[in-house]
């Protein structure tokens, strides 16, 4: 009866009247709006006010409205400062499209409802003059209930002013400063009551100092052309005190001063740190750390640019596979960070023989990979193979030691030897395992009749085959505990293959030619099974349940047919799924979107976790992340290794925590090797921990005793 009765009042009143709810959708509106719209109140009702007025977007009315509902300020606004009206006829014209509309004054008022931000709209036709007149006399009024209202709030406003986080500077059409806030201050590193003497334009280049010249009028105009829209953000660069450049996330608004001028106000933040973070994720996923050279996946993104180049052209160009000679033995007497000290010095010798043009990378451990482009003939490429040999003749002086390391080369030619990026570093690692063949310290060029290394390949997957037949591949499993309380929160199930003739292997040794030949998915469905009924048998065993988690390949995890087999290995032990972690690469979300959050969806259904593994090394957008059904985020070993010691990593994991945590995802650290670290990782709220320090991948046998040990300890 109540609402029936506020329907009623409303639709008595001479004015249109919208109501929004606090996400700016049509709550209701009177008769007089249904009248002047051509909609009807029932039609719009829950509909965003945008969509409704489309043409509304980043006009004035758009920004008092978002000022009433985010700020709770009222705006009153005359015909003459609304540069987009509502699109509202005389009822008698309405269906007439090229009437003006009528003349409008508005009021955008707060409304505070059942515990929810709202706002009021009034909007008052003032087309005749004696409508005018009394839409003065009611504007008054308001105007002066208004600055009685803004006057209780003043203190408010000043206090927030001074005392919110962003940096705030005010000026006006000529560019002069008016005011700034403690925060801008501090970013600038100029006293408020100096700054109000300067020019916004001296301290940031993109708002050009000719905005601000002529008429008033144009001055504005100019200035509201260039500047981004109202609530957009942008980076720009600031020039503090000493001159030096300080990149900014910077917003702009818009606030009429009075009905001839305006006040501008940009809102602004140092971004210093997390532009530091950004290169230091760009350059993880570009550029190999040690050596600071392209990695793998940046040389073959230039190879594959190369190709198509020389390939419209009719150009030539060579690819070379450099493996080095005793490195291995710098690792072993040396120690690994005399190790990386010769990788350094290698990628410096070999760029001093290379022209601006070529393209020199790490491919993996002690490779390297060279892309020589426009060569005319063979000599060209011999002559740089030659002087690379030569330049490995010379010792590396390492802590007053000289060590001699030498290196093998092997060369592919395109067009002759192949013509796709994969298939010239094929032939040319092909080449270099011939030159090691015959010595070492040489070079060969690629020839057909170099298949060793593909009966090789073909040998180790008949051994594969043989090897998922016989059941030779065993699981191993490492802890996963709680930062905080050191309680035991899950295992990760690792797979290994006992090779009758090689011992034990590690994944990176078979999973490769595995994934190439198509087999991964009979190993990765015979762990899954492993792994699962594991699971279901230890909680049987200990009465406690342990949270599982699996290694998906892309192929596993893009096969529509996993959240199938996913559900029947749970059904057949009688494992809760919420006790089972899928876990996949960054790469593998971004390969195929649609299809990865397709098959997301449908697993995170049945009630498995979803966990990111090596977050951070990939490239996807934080965007993108924020629209997946995960559940945890693994931060890749990289960023722990150095964290206790590089501030810049630190800082990388705890932005990674609390991102994950503001989309209420759950952390793992891998990598932890030391107590320091678990400290470090304490002390930024990580939630889980992996690694050697907290335990090494075991048999089951060996987990039961490490668990009843830990069990003791907590």
């Amino acid at each position: 009866m109540i609402e029936n009765l506020y329907k009623h009042i409303i639709d008595t009143v001479n004015a249109g009247i919208i109501v929004l709810n606090q996400d700016g959708c049509v709550a209701t509106w009177n008769s007089w709006m249904d009248k002047r719209s051509g909609l009807k109140e029932p039609d719009v009702r829950g509909t965003p006010l945008l969509d409704v007025f489309p043409e509304l977007k980043g006009s004035r009315i758009d920004r008092s409205i978002y000022k009433a509902l985010e700020l709770n300020c009222p705006s009153v606004l005359s015909a003459k400062l609304i540069n987009a009206s509502f699109p509202l006829y005389n009822e008698s014209i309405i269906s007439k499209k090229n009437h003006q509309r009528i003349i409008q004054s508005i009021l955008i008022k707060p409304l505070i409802y059942d515990n929810q931000q709202c706002c009021v709209i009034s909007i008052f036709d003032i087309s005749s003059s004696d409508l005018r007149e009394r839409a003065l006399r009611t504007q008054s009024a308001m105007l002066t209930q208004l600055v009685s209202e803004l006057k209780e709030k003043d203190y408010e406003l000043k206090t927030i002013f001074d005392n919110t986080q962003n940096a705030i500077v005010i000026f006006d059409n000529n560019g002069l400063i008016l005011n700034a806030n403690p925060a801008a201050e501090a970013v600038i590193g100029i006293p408020r009551e100096d700054l109000t003497q300067r020019y916004i334009f001296e301290h940031i280049d993109q708002l050009d100092k000719h905005l601000f010249s002529g008429s008033q009028t144009e001055s504005d105009n100019k200035i509201q052309n260039n500047l981004p829209d109202y609530g957009q953000e942008q980076e720009m660069i600031l020039l503090n005190k000493q001159g030096h450049p300080v990149p900014i996330q910077v917003s702009f608004n818009i606030i009429p001063y009075d009905d001839q001028c305006c006040r501008y106000y940009i809102f602004f933040r140092d971004i210093t740190e997390q532009k530091k973070a950004e290169e230091k994720l760009y350059r993880m996923a570009r550029y190999d750390s040690v050596t600071g050279l392209y990695n793998r996946a940046t040389f073959l993104e230039k190879l594959q640019e190369s190709v198509i180049f020389h390939q419209r052209e009719g150009r030539n160009l060579s690819v070379f596979f450099i493996d080095l000679d005793r490195f291995k033995n710098v690792n072993d007497t040396l120690g690994h960070n005399a190790g990386d000290a010769v990788l350094k010095m290698v990628a410096e010798r070999i760029g001093n023989i290379c022209r601006n043009c070529d393209t020199l990378a790490r491919w993996a451990g002690d490779e390297f990979i060279l892309l020589l482009e426009n060569q005319t003939h063979q000599r060209s490429s011999i002559t740089v193979a030659e002087k690379i040999i030569r330049a490995f003749q010379q010792p590396f002086a390492i802590n007053n030691t000289e060590v001699y390391v030498g290196c093998s080369i092997g060369i592919s030619q395109f067009p002759d030897d192949q013509t796709s990026a994969d298939g010239l570093v094929s032939s040319a690692d092909q080449a270099m395992y011939q030159s090691k063949r015959e010595g070492k310290g040489v070079f060969r060029f690629f020839t057909r009749a170099m298949n060793e290394k593909m009966i090789q390949r073909l040998k180790t997957e008949s051994e594969l085959r043989q090897a998922i037949t016989q059941g030779e591949f065993i699981l191993q499993y490492q802890p996963q505990v709680g930062v905080i309380h050191g309680d035991v929160a899950g295992v990760e199930a690792l797979v290994r293959w006992q090779h009758p003739e090689k011992g034990l292997l590690a994944p990176d040794e078979f999973i490769g030619i595995a994934e190439d030949c198509g087999l991964i998915s009979d190993i990765g469905d015979w762990v899954m099974q492993e792994a699962i009924s594991m699971a279901a048998q230890w909680e049987k065993r200990n009465g406690q349940p342990l949270i599982m988690s699996i290694n998906l390949s892309p192929r596993q995890f893009l096969d529509d047919a996993l959240t199938g087999k996913v559900k029947r290995l749970l059904d057949a032990v009688g494992l809760d799924a919420s006790h089972l972690v899928l876990e996949i690469t960054e790469n593998d979300l971004i390969s195929d979107r649609r299809s990865a959050y397709i098959i997301l969806e449908s697993l995170k259904a049945l009630g498995v976790k979803i966990a990111i593994d090596d977050f951070g090394t990939g490239y996807s957008s934080l965007a993108y992340l924020r629209t997946l059904p995960v559940d945890i985020l693994k931060i890749d070993r990289e960023f722990v290794i150095n964290a206790t010691e590089n501030e810049t990593d630190s800082h990388i994991i705890a932005a990674i925590i609390d991102l994950a945590h503001a989309l209420k995802l759950e952390v793992i650290a891998e990598g932890i090797e030391s107590i320091s670290q678990l400290e470090l990782l304490k002390t930024q709220q990580c939630d889980m921990a992996q690694g050697y320090y907290i335990g090494k991948p075991m048999a089951l046998e060996h987990l039961q005793a490490w668990h009843s040990r830990r069990d003791k300890l907590h």
